[in-house]
């Protein structure tokens, strides 16, 4: 009987239009919102939005891409903007557990994670690009403006992402969620992240917790960026030293 009240309500949480139609599975648990509104298609995707959480789309296109909204998870979409797989990539994720996701009009997006938690809230400006095999984490605050061009393999966070407990803790945790390692039950230590507009990052940068990069800057391949604020139009690089033998 248990299996069969599972069935039951996965059949009644499933959007049957979508999936008929376009190969995409959209589970809504009772309470759940999902607002679409103009000419939105969702092509072979899955979403989930549980009882206390909300999805918002308006003129956009979502392809190939995993959506999961949990503990009051807010995620609204904007006018002409591309959410997508890259034909080389892995299916991106988009995860809000308790925070919100706000991507303006005209914005594609190809990355491989979106992560919000503790009531994180991640924002991208409008013409914005930003391609495949990267990451955005966010347990506070990221804000990334408009026209900014992000290249591939990069990472944007403003969370150490993890606690450092005493070993017995840490081991204590380890034991009570087995099989699931590093779970974090609260927030780690953060800093918000302000990307400004017209920013452009290269190939496998990392901007960390508590980084403002001003308006028009420039940060070169392979770059790391903590804790820095960087003024308008500045360029930044890695800095590289060689050793010949």
């Amino acid at each position: 009987m248990h299996i069969i009240r599972r069935i039951i309500k996965k059949i009644v949480e499933t959007n049957w239009y979508y999936y008929l139609r376009y190969q995409t599975t959209i589970r809504i648990i009772k309470g759940g919102r999902f607002d679409v509104r103009g000419d939105v298609k969702i092509k072979n995707c899955y979403i989930y939005i549980d009882s206390e959480s909300e999805l918002y789309l308006e003129d956009c296109k979502l392809e190939n891409i995993s959506i999961f909204l949990t503990n009051g998870g807010q995620m609204i979409v904007g006018k002409s903007s591309i959410l997508e797989r890259d034909e080389n990539s892995y299916r991106p994720m988009y995860i809000v557990n308790n925070g919100k996701l706000t991507i303006a009009d005209h914005v594609r997006l190809q990355c491989q994670k979106v992560w919000i938690r503790f009531g994180g809230h991640i924002s991208i400006g409008e013409y914005t690009n930003i391609n495949r095999g990267s990451e955005i984490r966010s347990d506070e605050s990221v804000d990334i403006g408009s026209y900014c061009q992000i290249s591939y393999n990069i990472r944007i966070w403003d969370t150490n992402t993890h606690n450092i407990y005493t070993l017995e803790k840490r081991r204590e945790i380890t034991r009570n969620y087995f099989p699931s390692f590093g779970y974090e039950f609260e927030r780690p230590r953060t800093a918000p992240v302000v990307i400004s507009n017209d920013v452009w990052l290269g190939e496998k940068v990392s901007i960390l917790k508590g980084s403002y990069l001003g308006q028009g800057v420039i940060v070169g391949y392979n770059t790391i960026i903590s804790n820095r604020k960087i003024p308008n139009g500045k360029k930044v690089i890695a800095k590289s030293d060689l050793l010949i033998i």
